[in-house]
């Protein structure tokens, strides 16, 4: 059944700046832009007042407009003025809204101890000689770009709008990069921002390159190009605008138009053309054409339609996010449905669901039959699936194998060589990586009630991937900014993870929310020293320099406890997204669900978590999604697909991160899913770790092309679709969490946890966290050591660091 669609959120100004002799004009035009309209272009109401300074530049970035003007003199010093304000395409004049921020930026900002490039006389148009100001929009960064004859200088800006301090903060407050100069680019090029990538032109001659921008790069705009050309149609006649992935190629002189798709991947770039004709009158010679894409609006008529993103946007108003660790799903949540059983509903397909594959093994070469050859090793469940006082919800006598080399070896058996050459994974080698039958085990749902009861009493995807075939850290790069952030592994710890926020890296979601004005979100942590704050540290700190200026004075703003989390969401006060960080280290138990600790914890944490959040009443506007950042080397019989590289140019040890890592459960509970749903992603693509952080910016309603998170999650299927009631459901289960040996029905049984790889990772984490300005490195990095050498259990490590964290505060 059609409906109306509503109008196009994309908008085009048009104006007449200022260039070499002419003046310009202060007119402006504003112009919804829709490329299935019988005109792409319509103009919009304006008031007859409405006028911009032609000297004045203007970019869109992020929600925003950022508008400067040329070099003026200033006492002391020459600067150039800025405006940072928000595009309201309804308003009658909307170049002059009110200044989210305004200021002056110095000469000396941009152009640093020189006071020219190249040629003191400025023979380019004043870029060299500093009197002319040249930015280009990237994401959450903007590009300084001072082109002369025979260099291309530049300076990549972080960008920071300081949406809660309006007045004079500076939306450039440091520089991302040190100034540098690219290899081939410079004057006479056209660099135009489209989303991860630029196109490069030069017009005069039609050449032309893509490059892949990338911020953590020495050079933001890497080598080599994805690639040149040279086009015979398009020449220095034609300007190009851009609106999202569509480019907008005219020549002024007549107003003739072609309307092109960019696809960074396709022979040539500009693919089509999609439309041709001829532009309104008025958008001739002078005129430069600027797209804006605004932040998406609720379709009316989809807000009704379950399913749809639009009905997501108008029924969930908090998000909350649990991301677990090293569980594959056959091990924890592969027994949820027998064969044959009905009553399930499955949304994106409806094959039977693919939980445990009992014909399935793995060959055990250590372990040679009477024939000598080796044994097979079947998938079994755990104590028969049962629970008991007599024993624990831990078997894995140490934490299995899965860096990127341990899990390459798990999925191609077989054939060493399968990833090289793009093999089906045969999913053969856990055993024989390991060394230990304990891989193929699995959990029943009476032995992990609370996981497999949110999964059967909600909604669980059976064809979710982790995003990498790898550890713990690059897996949650993957999944909160788009790609493992050029890591194989788990980053390391002392220097190199201490000063991991002090080097450029690729924006994270939190970033991009903060790009587009977006500032309600909190990470809860559930360890005790919160200054602790693994997923701040590692994926956040040094992106945002107002939110790090703010978590100093007050963590609060942004940062919480776990047990804050509680009360807010029985309060009905959380915010829009909430990150939750699972117990790492605590004497209650490690509630991450990581092999070596029991489950016992993890359990009882989701259900405290569940349960605070279906008490509060925000529970009918709440989507809580659980999932695990990968596997931990524990067998799953679904073959990983292939996937695309995030970064085009990204190449590790000949691991181009183009292959998705093992399967993982994913569970989402509200009020607006079916019981026993099984969803699947709706397209050829699977689900995997990136597809989190897309269904989000949807939800928030931001446009794809402001996303530049790489090309993994451009692709990523959303999980929308899986709210498929039309009004909330009036019950929910009630859950009881397991019991066992060391936490029994009743009682405490007085024994203590082990130690595990995970504390090992986390505690010299925790101890520079809590040390970090106070000792000196190789202080720090000793008594790390020192901890971890005379550490015999999970409390006895709490304890020490404890005591550490009281000694320094």
């Amino acid at each position: 059944m059609g409906h109306n669609t509503p109008a196009s959120q994309d908008f085009v100004i048009s104006r007449t700046p200022a260039r070499g002799a002419s003046t310009g004009s202060p007119g402006y035009g504003l112009w919804r832009f829709d490329p299935d309209a019988d005109e792409i272009l319509t103009p919009m109401p304006l008031s007859s007042g409405a006028a911009f300074d032609p000297t004045h530049s203007l970019v869109p970035i992020g929600r925003y407009l950022l508008e400067w003007g040329p070099l003026m003199l200033q006492p002391y010093q020459p600067c150039f003025p800025y405006r940072l304000f928000e595009f309201d395409p309804q308003s009658d004049d909307p170049l002059n809204s009110t200044a989210l921020q305004h200021g002056l930026w110095t000469k000396t900002k941009f152009w640093q101890y020189r006071p020219d490039f190249g040629n003191p006389e400025g023979a380019h148009e004043g870029y060299d000689s500093g009197d002319e100001l040249l930015l280009l929009p990237l994401g959450g960064f903007m590009l300084n770009m001072i082109p002369t004859e025979g260099r291309g200088t530049f300076q990549l800006w972080n960008f920071d709008p300081s949406p809660l301090k309006p007045g004079g903060a500076d939306p450039l407050p440091a520089p991302y990069t040190p100034q540098g100069s690219f290899d081939s680019i410079q004057f006479g090029h056209e660099l135009i921002p489209l989303g991860n990538y630029v196109l490069d032109r030069v017009p005069e001659t039609g050449e032309y390159w893509v490059w892949s921008f990338d911020p953590q790069s020495v050079m933001p705009l890497g080598q080599p190009a994805i690639q040149r050309g040279q086009w015979s149609d398009i020449d220095a006649s034609h300007s190009l605008a851009t609106i999202g992935d569509l480019v907008l190629d005219w020549t002024p002189a007549d107003g003739a138009y072609r309307l092109w798709r960019f696809d960074p991947r396709s022979a040539n770039p500009l693919t089509g053309p999609l439309r041709q004709g001829t532009l309104p009158e008025g958008l001739r010679s002078g005129v430069e054409l600027t797209g804006i894409q605004s932040l998406r609006v609720i379709d009316p008529a989809l807000a009704e339609m379950p399913g749809t993103i639009d009905f997501m946007r108008s029924k969930i108003k908090h998000v909350v996010y649990l991301m677990l660790e090293n569980r594959s799903f056959d091990h924890v949540c592969g027994w949820l449905y027998g064969k044959g059983e009905t009553g399930i509903n499955f949304v994106g397909d409806d094959r039977p669901f693919d939980g445990v594959l009992e014909s399935m093994f793995n060959l055990d070469p250590g372990m040679p039959d009477k024939n000598g050859k080796p044994t097979p090793v079947f998938v079994e469940k755990y104590k028969d699936g049962q629970l008991s006082d007599d024993w624990d919800l831990d078997f894995l006598p140490e934490d299995p194998y899965h860096d990127k080399s341990d899990v390459l070896r798990q999925l191609f058996y077989s054939n060493r060589d399968g990833y090289a050459q793009r093999a089906t994974p045969d999913m053969g080698g856990f055993v024989w990586n390991n060394g230990v039958h304990e891989v193929m085990w699995t959990y029943s749902p009476e032995q992990l009630p609370v996981l497999n009861g949110l999964a059967k009493g909600f909604g669980v995807s059976d064809a979710w991937f982790s995003a990498m075939p790898g550890a713990t850290d690059p897996n949650r790069a993957m999944a909160f900014t788009g790609s493992a952030l050029g890591q194989l592994n788990n980053f390391q710890n002392g220097t190199q993870y201490t000063y991991w926020p002090l080097s450029p890296h690729r924006q994270s979601m939190w970033k991009v929310l903060w790009s587009n004005g977006f500032t309600d979100w909190k990470i809860y942590n559930s360890v005790e020293w919160m200054n602790f704050v693994h997923t701040y540290h590692l994926y956040l700190q040094g992106q945002i320099p107002s939110v790090d200026a703010a978590i100093a004075q007050n963590q609060s703003s942004f940062i919480e406890g776990i047990e804050q989390f509680k009360q807010d969401a029985r309060a009905g006060k959380l915010p829009a997204f909430s990150m939750l960080e699972p117990a790492w280290i605590a004497t209650t138990g490690t509630s991450s669900y990581h092999p070596g600790a029991d489950l016992v914890p993890g359990e009882v944490a989701l259900n405290e978590i569940y349960d605070a959040l279906r008490a509060g009443p925000a529970w009918n506007e709440t989507l809580f999604v659980i999932t695990f950042d990968e596997h931990g080397g524990i067998f799953d019989h679904a073959k990983p697909p292939y996937a695309a590289n995030p970064w085009p140019n990204d190449v590790n040890d000949g691991f181009r991160y183009d292959i998705m890592g093992v399967r993982v459960p994913t569970i989402i509970v509200s009020p607006w899913i079916k019981e026993k749903t099984v969803f699947r992603s709706p397209k050829d693509v699977a689900y995997d770790g990136t597809s989190f952080a897309a269904t989000l910016l949807r939800w928030f309603g931001i446009p794809e092309s402001r996303w530049c998170m790489g090309d993994r999650i451009m692709q990523a299927p959303t999980f929308e679709g899986v709210l498929q009631c039309a009004s909330p459901r009036d019950e929910s289960p009630t859950l009881k969490p397991p019991y066992d040996r060391t936490f029994p029905r009743e009682g405490k049984s007085g024994r203590r946890e082990r130690l595990h790889d995970l504390h090992r990772l986390m505690a010299p984490r925790a101890v520079t966290a809590l040390a970090a300005g106070k000792l000196p490195p190789d202080e720090i990095n000793r008594i790390s050591e020192q901890i971890l050498a005379d550490a015999t259990d999970l409390k006895s490590l709490h304890a020490m660091i404890d005591a550490l964290a009281k000694r320094l505060a």
